[in-house]
C-alpha cells in the first residue's frame, strides 16, 4: 500500500471519529451539529483524493470547476449553519418569553424571625404564610407548594394558574393532619439535592409549569438562627428546571 493511500486512509478515519464524537458532544448538550467543520474536512479530503489520482489528467478549466465546487459548497454550509443558529436564537428567544419565575418570601416583620422548634416550652406554631409572586413574563400552570423537612415528609397546597405579576398567598402547614401528605418517596424533591447544598431546617417549594409544559421549582431555604436555633429566616432562593 502507497504512502499516500495509507495518509487518505487516516484522514478518512479521522474525519470518521469527529463526525462520532461531536455527535456525542452534540447529543450530551443538547446543542446544534456544527456542520461547517465537517465540510471543510470532507472536502479536504476529497481535494487530496482528486489531486493524488486525477492530478495529471486535469486541465485548468477543471481545477476551475473543482474550486468553484468547493466554494458553493463552503457557501451552502455557513448558510445553513447560520440558519440553524438563527432558528434556534428565536426558540430559546420564545420560550424565555414564556418563562414564569416564581420568587417565594415569608410574610414576617422586619427584624422577625420565624418560631421553627420548640422554645422555652412554647411550641412553634403549626402553620406559618407564604407568598409566591410570579416575576416572569409568562404565566404558571398546576403549582403544587410544599415545604420540605428534612426531619420529616412533604405537606402541600396548590393553585390552577398564577398570571405574570401577580401574587398567591397561602398557609403553609407543619402538621401532618394538615394539609395534602405528598409522601417522602416524591422524585422531584430529592433533585433539590444536586441545587441544596447544605442542610437547612426546612425548603419551601413550589413546582409547576410553563405553557410550553417545562417543569420548574422555586425553592426557599429556611436558615437557623445564629443564636437560636429554634427559628429561622430566609436564605438562598433558586429556580431549577426539571429535565425529562
Amino acid at each position: 500500500m502507497q504512502v499516500e493511500t495509507i495518509l487518505i486512509l487516516i484522514a478518512v478515519s479521522m474525519l470518521f471519529l469527529y463526525v462520532v464524537f461531536e455527535g456525542i458532544n452534540a447529543l450530551r448538550k443538547r446543542s446544534y451539529f456544527n456542520p461547517i467543520p465537517l465540510f471543510l474536512m470532507l472536502l479536504g479530503i476529497l481535494f487530496i483524493i482528486v489531486v493524488h489520482y486525477g492530478a495529471k489528467e486535469l486541465v485548468t478549466r477543471d481545477w476551475a470547476e473543482i474550486l468553484l465546487t468547493i466554494g458553493l459548497l463552503t457557501i451552502t454550509a455557513v448558510y445553513v449553519q447560520s440558519t440553524a443558529k438563527m432558528a434556534k436564537e428565536m426558540k430559546e428567544q420564545r420560550l424565555s418569553e414564556a418563562q414564569p419565575y416564581l420568587l417565594l418570601r415569608l410574610d414576617l416583620e422586619e427584624g422577625v424571625f420565624l418560631q421553627w422548634d420548640t422554645y422555652k416550652g412554647e411550641k412553634p406554631p403549626d402553620e406559618f404564610e407564604v407568598t409566591i409572586r410570579n416575576a416572569g413574563k409568562g404565566p404558571a400552570i398546576n403549582l403544587e407548594a410544599s415545604l420540605w423537612d428534612p426531619k420529616s415528609n412533604y405537606f402541600g397546597t396548590s393553585k390552577g394558574y398564577l398570571a405574570p405579576g401577580e401574587e398567591w398567598q397561602f398557609n403553609m402547614s407543619k402538621n401532618s393532619t394538615s394539609g395534602v401528605e405528598l409522601g417522602i418517596e416524591e422524585v422531584w424533591l430529592p433533585e433539590l439535592r444536586k441545587e441544596i447544598k447544605q442542610e437547612y431546617a426546612g425548603v419551601v417549594t413550589v413546582k409547576y409549569s410553563d405553557i410550553h409544559h417545562r417543569a420548574w421549582v422555586s425553592y426557599l431555604c429556611l436558615e437557623r438562627h445564629v443564636d437560636i436555633e429554634a427559628f429561622v429566616s430566609e436564605a438562598e432562593q433558586n429556580i431549577v428546571e426539571l429535565k425529562t
